[in-house]
């Protein structure tokens, strides 16, 4: 799900700041998803859609541009799952990208550019007399908003791009294999001790990834039952995002579960 997908006839490519840049199909028809969930203007599905595009965009940029800075030369691709940036592994003999310090940096510098991102736009946003808010708690642990935008058009690309490049980063700063985080930590722990480095970090990455599943199908369950009590159609549980994020945390949680016990099994071929 999350691998670099195959080239397809309905690729975009283009070039940001000297890094090649592919956009396959399925990132426009999830992005499209998205923006229908939250959205029933067709102005505020596009932008929603531009917002998701820039974020992600960004996201792996920052990926990217720390890359070559270490000596690589790296490539960037959307898909229907988020993106990624990737280089040759053979191109870390004789950079500076081999050392564990720089591998985490890798990793660490996509959220860190999204979050830079979010900075940036809540700035102008300050500048322009608006105020920004943070919301800690429920549904999503932290919300960043801007209010007081006049232009709803406006309001939305904002708020859209704060949400996305926020969330985005916490997310894939969690210790779950193949985020962000999940690569941090699987450094950290080949740091700390090299036989069983790999294996913990997808022990980690299991127990996060399950105990993040359950969670979410709690709120699913949750929400059931208060559409039952209201009386309200059981199938709007569909437009809500928690079983999706169950779904997927659940679906991470068994790769990294299958993967350590093949690690196990068959030795560091992971």
């Amino acid at each position: 799900m999350f691998a670099e997908p195959p080239p397809s006839q309905g690729d975009l490519h283009f070039t940001l700041l000297g890094i090649p840049v592919r956009v396959h199909p399925l990132f426009w028809v999830v992005a499209l998803i998205l923006g229908l969930n939250g959205s029933r203007r067709m102005v505020d599905v596009f932008i929603c859609v531009v917002a998701v595009f820039v974020s992600i965009l960004v996201h792996e940029l920052g990926h990217a541009l720390t890359m070559r800075r270490l000596g690589l030369r790296p490539w960037i691709v959307l898909h229907g799952m988020g993106g990624l940036a990737g280089y040759d592994t053979a191109q870390l003999h004789g950079s500076r990208a081999s050392g564990w310090i720089h591998q985490v940096l890798i990793s660490a510098a996509g959220p860190g550019a999204g979050f830079l991102l979010a900075l940036v736009v809540a700035g102008i946003v300050k500048a322009t007399g608006h105020s920004v808010d943070v919301y800690f708690g429920a549904p999503y642990g932290v919300w960043v908003g801007a209010e007081g935008i006049s232009e709803p058009a406006l309001d939305v690309l904002v708020n859209s791009l704060l949400f996305i490049s926020v969330i985005w980063g916490l997310v894939n700063l969690l210790p779950v294999y193949p985020l962000d985080g999940g690569q941090i930590a699987r450094e950290v722990f080949l740091r700390l001790d090299a036989r069983k480095g790999i294996p913990r970090s997808l022990i980690l990455s299991t127990v996060v990834a399950a105990a993040l599943a359950v969670w979410e199908l709690s709120r699913v369950i949750s929400q059931w039952r208060i559409l039952a009590a209201a009386g309200a159609p059981t199938s709007m549980i569909f437009q809500s995002g928690s079983l999706y994020v169950a779904m997927l945390f659940g679906y991470l949680a068994y790769v990294s579960y299958a993967t350590l016990d093949a690690y196990r099994r068959h030795g560091p071929r992971w």
